[in-house]
């Protein structure tokens, strides 16, 4: 019954709504509003100026875009976008009755009675005068408006205006960017199935983006063929050929911008943050840091000579500690094309990266293991019966948790993973904003199916610096939208014991510490990872056994995390990683936090950390009196009596 009424009264909300229309356009009282409004067709679109972490514009007009004339256009673009959007664009004068009455029912359906019966005139005035609320009052002004403008101009001029101001995805404004964008082509020569696809996709231009869902822009590509052969703007024959066409097959790779290149891996990664909207934006303020931004952009043209091989591929993300932002992203050494971002498109096996995560830090926070806490560094396998092996192939015997965290083990780490059980070490890294649907014991090692991507590792990461709080990080402070703003004010949150991410800290500083790698003038903590290729893999491609695939690596002071890939994007003979480009991401690291990291950021005593002299006796920590080191427990932790050694007759 409660369903019933719902109904009626969307029927009745609907009908008074097309009542209302009719009889405020019968009676003039909009229509002398919209007479006296200073009505034009505006040669450029609504800006969306990005700035800086110091508020300063960066950006402000898509990279190729410049007004084009509709005699520049394709006839297949128009013949897709009328068939999509405006059967009927000829015929009417601004609004379509026949539009508004065919949407009644899906109106009913959605119970959104401001949903559909736009033509492409109202389209226009909405994305250029007015702002996108679902209001009566604002379809009534659309419509008033679009009646009004067709008296002023002529179709041609109207197509012409409204192709020129479409977004077409991230800051892709007008039909000539999206065409060169897309297609590295001039709007003039598009073919059927180019101009179906742009057609197509403005519905949900993020969504429909081919460079990153390509089934899903090929199947939207398609309703505007079958709509075109429905107006019979193709025939069967083209219908047929352009239906088995992947758009994915036409996206072009060629060069995208000159002059801004070092900020288009950050400005991607800001636009795909955006999630599809009818808003229109006015304002994106970033987090982005532009000396460091140019920096990395240096170093992966090869400025600094660090690649020996020009198919290297390289991803660097830098991050602001204190506000969770990004400061600064690289996705690839292919800085002109339209490609996969390495820092936050792919997911990547985390190799070593992921121990801190898994396996050390829970162990310190659920199982109270210390520094100083005894793993046996021995020959193992997973439950499976699968021998474990550890990068040098060699056992230590009884180490230390800082040993084999700081010597990066596998078997150790292993070991850790199932005392704490998955549930536990994932409820942990969950906390970090590490997930993983399917859980094996080779995720303790790096070895995760899915993985994560560099950005999430590094965010991860964060948590350690800032002693234990986490935030997702962002590129976005604030944006402004037409009719209010949005500020990313969320506060951080507590994920671990903040002495557990004291401890990791001064265990991971341990890594780089008498290294030609380390920082001279402020406190460096990090972990390399790695990956290497299957069997099968090794023998397909001939590829040398135990050849390293990806080298990551993630370093951070208190003030900055960076976190770096190196790797190939496709396999082949020679696409691995000898000991010189292992190495890479750590002359990054060096390079880029010598520069950029502030100094003099140590990290001082906290409650709930004890130092202690001890000595390892028996495979246990004890007091010590001479001979000893000092380390570090969390409070309640620390060994409490002096090691006796009682000889026994």
């Amino acid at each position: 019954m409660k369903s019933f009424f719902k109904i009626v009264f969307r029927i009745l909300t609907t009908l008074i709504f097309i009542f209302t229309v009719f009889i405020s356009i019968a009676g003039g009282f909009i229509l002398y509003k919209a007479s006296n409004a200073d009505l034009f067709l505006k040669q450029g679109y609504n800006t969306t100026k990005i700035y800086d972490q110091n508020d300063k514009l960066i950006s402000t007009n898509s990279i190729y875009y410049s007004y084009t004339s509709i005699n520049d256009i394709s006839d297949n673009i128009i013949k897709a976008f009328i068939s999509i959007e405006d059967r009927d664009f000829y015929k009417h004068n601004g609004f379509s009755t026949k539009r508004i009455i065919k949407a009644i029912y899906n109106n009913i359906v959605n119970d959104d009675i401001t949903m559909g019966a736009s033509t492409i005139t109202q389209q226009y005035i909405k994305n250029v005068y007015l702002n996108n609320e679902r209001t009566l009052n604002r379809k009534i002004n659309e419509i008033a408006l679009a009646i009004e403008l067709e008296k002023k101009y002529t179709k041609e001029q109207i197509l012409e205006a409204y192709l020129n101001s479409i977004l077409f995805g991230a800051n892709i404004y007008g039909i000539k960017m999206a065409s060169y964008y897309y297609f590295n082509k001039d709007p003039s020569s598009l073919s059927i199935s180019e101009a179906a696809y742009l057609a197509g996709m403005i519905q949900a231009p993020n969504y429909y983006n081919a460079y990153k869902n390509p089934e899903a822009a090929t199947k939207r590509k398609n309703t505007v063929l079958s709509c075109m052969y429905d107006e019979g703007y193709i025939n069967i024959a083209e219908y047929n050929l352009e239906k088995g066409i992947n758009v994915s097959s036409l996206l072009s790779n060629k060069s995208l911008t000159e002059g801004t290149t070092y900020l288009s891996s950050y400005l991607d990664y800001i636009y795909d943050s955006i999630l599809d909207s009818d808003e229109n934006i006015n304002e994106i303020h970033t987090y982005i840091d532009l000396d460091i931004q140019r920096e990395l952009f240096k170093i992966v043209n090869n400025d600094y000579g660090l690649f020996n091989d020009d198919n290297l591929n390289c991803a660097i993300v830098v991050l602001d500690n204190k506000t969770y932002g990004v400061k600064a992203l690289i996705g690839n050494r292919v800085l002109k094309q339209k490609v996969l971002n390495y820092a936050y498109d792919v997911k990547l096996q985390p190799g070593s990266t992921i121990k801190p995560i898994l396996d050390y830090a829970p162990a310190i926070e659920y199982l109270s293991y210390t520094p100083a806490s005894i793993i046996v560094d021995e020959p193992f396998t997973y439950s499976n019966g699968t021998e474990l092996k550890n990068y040098d192939n060699q056992y230590l015997g009884s180490i230390t948790l800082r040993k084999a965290l700081s010597d990066s083990r596998n078997i150790p780490a292993l070991k850790l993973f199932m005392q704490l059980g998955s549930e536990r070490a994932f409820k942990f890294a969950n906390n970090l904003g590490i997930y993983s649907n399917n859980v094996y014991e080779a995720d303790a090692i790096g070895g995760a199916q899915n993985g994560y991507t560099l950005l999430e590792l590094a965010n991860a990461y964060q948590a350690f610096a800032n002693l234990g709080y986490y935030k997702k990080v962002s590129g976005i402070k604030n944006i402004k939208y037409v009719t209010y703003s949005y500020y990313n004010d969320e506060l951080p949150k507590l994920a671990m014991k903040p002495s557990t991410a004291w401890l990791i800290n001064n265990i991971l500083h341990d890594v780089f510490k008498d290294s030609s790698y380390n920082l001279e003038n402020t406190y460096l903590m990090a972990k390399t990872g790695q990956t290497n290729y299957d069997l099968k893999t090794l023998d397909k491609y001939n590829i040398p056994y135990g050849a390293t695939k990806d080298s990551l690596l993630i370093g951070y002071t208190k003030d900055l995390t960076i976190g770096i890939w190196v790797g190939y994007n496709t396999i082949s003979s020679s696409n691995y990683l000898d000991r010189y480009k292992k190495n890479i991401p750590r002359s990054i690291m060096k390079l880029v936090l010598s520069k950029f990291a502030l100094d003099n950021q140590y990290y001082n005593m906290i409650d709930g950390i004890s130092k202690v002299y001890i000595e390892i006796k028996n495979n246990e920590a004890y007091l010590a009196n001479d001979n000893g080191y000092y380390e570090y427990f969390v409070t309640g932790t620390e060994p409490l009596s002096y090691y006796k050694n009682i000889d026994i007759a």
